[in-house]
């Protein structure tokens, strides 16, 4: 019995071996490759049809259809259904769907590289059971792979989409672009701060700054391009002229009056700042060091 039980394990050794040499200890793991994006922004964006499950039914889905509306669009790509941060993300933009389409004129539509059939089989599913319980944005199915890779967003190697999100203007134009780590949703809130930066510069031809939201003021571009450098440079040493003279001297702001670069008043009042029995009123290191602030025309402006 001993025999028959070592002579079974030897037969076998050269097969175990041979599938941990071409399994376990590879030396050169597949990594995954994504197209080259032919999409940017400020070009067109390609336009396709392409099936959709819409309200739990099969339709036909056109993204010129939105642009010939004047609608803005929000271009969603995912990696796939079923999966676990996907559906999270879906359900909050259609949660959100009534301030994209109401308030700012804009459709929101995701895809994926699933079938038709599975992104419905998806949506009709429980949110219990993994599915998304009946969302109605539209859920575009790219089976062939033909948008993804129009839009640079298809990894080859695993016939999925990345995490990649388009703005298009009602022009047909890309206005944004964003691509996600694969294991990081999107947020709702950014997307429509965008949308709403867009909207605002396209009506009053005014910039948005950082962090810029719904009813805060612009930045004329065009009336800081004409003023120029050198504007700025002087209005900043008129404004702070006196500042400095001020915080140089060692005075209140009620006992200085400067009369130019050269001139400085004896203070009435010592600042508080400056003891009176030390103050010796000596205010030639006070004066150098004031000319040398005053004679950078540059300082605090960004060249």
């Amino acid at each position: 019995m001993e025999h028959s039980i070592s002579q079974r394990t030897i037969k076998t050794l050269p097969l175990l071996t041979k599938t941990i040499d071409e399994s376990q200890f590879a030396t050169t793991p597949s990594q995954p490759t994504s197209t080259m994006s032919q999409v940017a922004v400020g070009q067109a964006a390609p336009d396709f049809t392409a099936t959709a499950v819409m309200d739990g039914r099969m339709k036909e889905f056109s993204l010129s259809a939105y642009a010939d509306a004047g609608h803005w669009t929000c271009l969603v790509f995912f990696p796939r259904a079923f999966s676990y941060i996907c559906p999270t993300e879906i359900r909050a933009f259609s949660a959100r769907l009534e301030e994209f389409l109401y308030s700012r004129t804009c459709a929101v539509a995701f895809i994926s590289t699933d079938s038709e059939h599975t992104l419905r089989a998806w949506n009709h599913t429980s949110e219990m059971e993994g599915g998304l319980g009946g969302v109605h944005v539209p859920l575009v199915s790219d089976c062939n792979h033909n948008v993804t890779r129009k839009f640079g967003m298809l990894i080859e190697s695993e016939g999925v989409s990345q995490r990649g999100l388009f703005i298009i203007d009602p022009k047909g134009v890309v206005r944004n672009i964003s691509v996600n780590d694969a294991d990081i949703g999107r947020s709702v809130d950014e997307v429509l701060r965008l949308i709403d930066a867009l909207q605002f510069k396209d009506q009053f031809g005014e910039g948005c700054a950082a962090d810029c939201k719904k009813g805060d003021e612009g930045v004329k571009m065009n009336g800081a391009l004409k003023e120029g450098p050198i504007e700025l440079k002087k209005s900043w040493t008129e404004w702070a002229r006196p500042k400095l003279a001020r915080a140089w001297s060692g005075t209140s702001g009620a006992s200085i009056s400067v009369k130019s670069a050269n001139s400085f008043v004896v203070p009435s009042t010592p600042s508080p700042l400056v003891s009176p029995t030390s103050h010796s009123f000596s205010f030639n290191p006070i004066e150098k060091n004031f000319e040398a602030a005053m004679s950078n025309n540059s300082i605090g402006v960004a060249t």
